[in-house]
């Protein structure tokens, strides 16, 4: 249904700004946020941003609030075993500092959170998968209020979108191309979890496309997962005509100048939308934005961009503006002809080797200049790898961020009324539109014996708000025309009643606490001896091991389990965790593989869930156990120490260890992509060939990554080589479910490879 003109006035639209530091967060509010998100120092998804101390978190909330903008805080991480009792601390911490919202992942410490504080909001993170209905109607059952949509998410899937919560959108900013809360690369391949806010970007680095032989294959670039960064500008009319009302802007890793300028231009578009003006972007704010930061822009699969459009091939980083061109380089210096102006100061980029060094002189024609011009042909003084030809662009410019550091203050608007009679107390009124009402009273006034003080002059002493937060839009003055005041006292007053209203303003909400309860499940017993589960991608390694393995059999080829369900009552059909329209089904044994498939399936059919769900605590599982699930595989961030806590903690709670199912043999899926690498790599013409060959990327590392295509034109990434778990420590701690995945192991490997865990677990085989 298309959203009117007048519909959109009246909706609340929300402006949400990153902010990775106190002085980020004022250039927020200076810009016209409407709410910040900022983390603290632990369980936020940017570790590796400054973030805010308790002390820091209760100023940035107090100075948000007295501006009317809301801080959401980030608890959006995975937590451990270990780190729940330290998380739980956390959350009640933010929670008596006054933040507005807490944005989550962790399903089980989502619960914990609507148990003990259920007037606390919770805005899903994206990094939850919210990528349908089904996806959101499970965490509104959970109890958020709020979901921050996938980025992989189209314009038309979100405005199909039928659940009523809340829904926020990425609008500006980095992208992942793996799926949101999905990535398991930089975790499995370089120890830092991405669901614990400690991504290395592997998207970010370089990679070699490699053919079915091992032979590099020639691309135009090497960066092949690298994003540019979103950005919607003139289409969030679309996205509010889609439902949108939260437009969210990433950075809590930039610049506050950055903030500020990309802050600013959304909240001028937002304006224009309420306002009913067309659309559109000043061309020297975007420039200005491209300065700061930017690494290409891109709609993204908002509006379904593909290739060049989406992809920043031949650089992951800051792009900069283009600036000139090198026409030699000698002892002296670098010579450039500019086609953009260059100031002292300002910052520069070779793009032939990404090398560069800032402006500190300058010369022209032998002299030093502070600045020059388009046409100019200067010499630049600094050392990089660069030569004749080779395209200069401007990183940084330093006149732009010294005039972004010193913006206004942001003002509230506010009104008054002032009474000033002989023989009675001084009063003034102030009060704001969010229904704040301060009185500060003074001392009886005394009757004037010389020239009593003017409406006019009382009216300006109680203006004077120069250094508050506020501006005064109209004043009563009541004066009886007799009446004497000091200015000393019209100050004092004044300042009195900017405090309280500022008091008011700033109140810390008192958030209604409960006990938490510990949910009572129904759960399966362990079985009495060890059972081998196996993923099979072949009829053939189907038939290999259907005699072999000792539990069930999963496979992701629904016309394969359609097929051979009826002679093979072991098969479980894989669900795709990126479908948007899940397909009903009723009485069929599956495989689910994220927690949107828990609210679709599980009344009536017989339900494993898979590790892409993520459970890395006792209370995740025991969330997903409340959903009739009949095991529950661990995900593969957990080792041998931590699966042992969890379990340990289940039990403790529960009389029982839970059915958990480990994989021991698996060339993990580390990425899911919207996106053909192949295709975007060797071009249009290469469409189709990831059908008939075989593909893979190679790192600087030498790390083989296998790519797969899908029924979509889409890709999967996986491992190299197959991960190895030993099966002894996790019987020894009660686990009794295991699994091998195939890969394109032929039927005589996988019956070995089947054989052999069989051996390993107490089997026949």
């Amino acid at each position: 249904m298309s959203v009117q003109k007048d519909d959109i006035r009246r909706m609340t639209i929300e402006l949400l700004s990153p902010a990775g530091n106190m002085k980020a967060l004022e250039q927020a509010v200076r810009a016209g946020a409407d709410a910040v998100y900022l983390g603290g120092l632990s369980f936020g998804a940017r570790a590796f941003a400054p973030n805010f101390s308790y002390e820091e978190m209760e100023q940035a909330i107090a100075y948000a609030h007295t501006y009317g903008v809301k801080v959401y805080v980030t608890v959006n991480t995975l937590i451990y075993q270990r780190e729940k009792e330290a998380c739980i601390k956390h959350i009640a911490r933010v929670c008596e500092l006054g933040a507005d919202a807490l944005i989550m992942q962790d399903v089980g410490m989502v619960d914990q959170v609507r148990q003990r504080w259920p007037d606390m909001p919770i805005h899903a993170s994206t990094q939850m998968h919210n990528h349908n209905d089904a996806a959101l109607e499970y965490v509104r059952s959970l109890g958020a209020v709020r979901a921050v949509l996938a980025r992989e998410m189209t314009l038309e899937q979100i405005r199909s979108l039928r659940s009523p919560i809340v829904k926020e959108v990425f609008v500006h900013g980095a992208l992942c191309i793996g799926s949101s809360g999905q990535c398991l690369m930089s975790a499995l391949t370089l120890d830092r979890s991405g669901n614990r806010g400690e991504c290395a970007q592997s998207c970010r680095m370089r990679y070699r496309l490699l053919d079915g032989e091992g032979r590099a294959v020639p691309t135009q670039g090497r960066y092949l997962l690298s994003p540019k960064d979103i950005a919607v500008l003139e289409d969030i009319g679309a996205l509010l005509d889609a439902g949108v009302s939260c437009f969210k802007i990433e950075g809590r890793m930039k610049s506050p100048e950055y903030v500020y300028q990309v802050t600013k231009i959304y909240a001028g578009l937002l304006r224009d939308a309420r306002e009913s003006r067309p659309l559109k972007a000043q061309p020297e704010d975007i420039e200005d934005l491209k300065k700061l930061f930017n690494r290409g822009f891109t709609k993204g699969h908002l509006l379904d961009e593909k290739g060049d459009a989406l992809m920043s091939i031949r650089r992951p980083n800051h792009a900069g503006v283009p600036l000139g061109r090198v026409l030699s380089v000698d002892r002296f210096g670098i010579r450039v002809e500019l086609t953009a102006p260059l100031k002292q100061g300002d910052g520069i980029k070779f793009e032939g080797s990404d090398d560069g060094f800032y402006c500190n002189r300058i010369l022209k024609n032998g002299l030093l200049i502070g600045n020059a011009q388009p046409g100019d042909v200067v010499t630049l003084e600094g050392s990089a790898n660069t030569r004749a030809g080779d395209s200069v662009v401007k990183t940084s410019d330093a006149e732009l961020i010294a005039r972004l550091s010193d913006m206004p203050e942001r003002k509230v608007p506010v009104s008054g009324r002032l009474q000033a009679r002989a023989g009675q107390p001084l009063l003034l009124t102030l009060w704001d539109a969010d229904g704040h009402t301060a009185i500060a009273q003074g001392e009886i006034v005394e009757e004037s014996r010389t020239r009593p003080a003017t409406a006019g002059e009382l009216r300006e002493g109680v203006a004077k708000l120069g250094g508050t937060p506020y501006v005064l839009e109209r004043l009563d003055v009541d004066t009886d025309g007799r009446a004497f005041v000091a200015k000393s006292v019209i100050n004092a007053l004044r300042r009195d009643a900017v405090q309280r209203l500022t008091d008011m303003r700033t109140r810390v909400r008192q958030l209604r606490a409960a006990s938490y309860t510990t949910p009572v499940l129904s759960m399966e017993e362990l079985p009495e001896r060890p059972l081998l589960h196996v993923l099979v991608r072949s009829e053939a390694q189907l038939d290999a091991v259907k005699g072999i393995a000792t539990g069930d059999i999963y496979t992701e080829d629904a016309a394969l389990y359609d097929a051979r369900k009826a002679d093979c009552p072991t098969l479980r059909l894989k669900t795709d965790r990126l479908e948007f329209s899940p397909p009903p089904m009723q009485g069929e044994r599956l495989l689910v593989t994220d927690h949107g498939g828990l609210h679709v399936y599980p009344a009536h059919n017989d339900v494993v869930l898979d590790y892409t769900a993520s459970a890395l605590n006792a209370d995740a599982l025991a969330v997903y156990f409340r959903n009739h699930v009949r095991r529950i595989a661990l995900s593969p961030e957990l080792n041998a120490e931590r699966t042992a806590e969890m379990l340990r903690a289940f039990a403790e709670v529960y009389g029982q260890l839970p059915p958990v199912e480990a994989l021991v043999y698996a060339r993990h899926e580390l990425m899911a992509l919207r996106h053909c690498v192949i295709r975007h790599a060797l071009g249009e013409a290469a469409c189709g060939r990831c059908r008939r060959e075989r593909f893979s990327l190679q790192d600087d590392a030498g790390r083989i990554f296998p790519v797969l295509p899908t029924h979509r034109c889409e890709n999967r990434l996986f491992e190299g080589q197959p991960a190895e778990k030993d099966v002894r420590p996790l019987m020894d701690m009660g686990v009794r479910h295991f699994r091998v995945e195939l890969m394109d192991e032929d039927a005589a490997e996988s019956r070995r490879i089947v054989s052999r865990y069989c051996r390993m677990l107490g089997g026949s085989a």
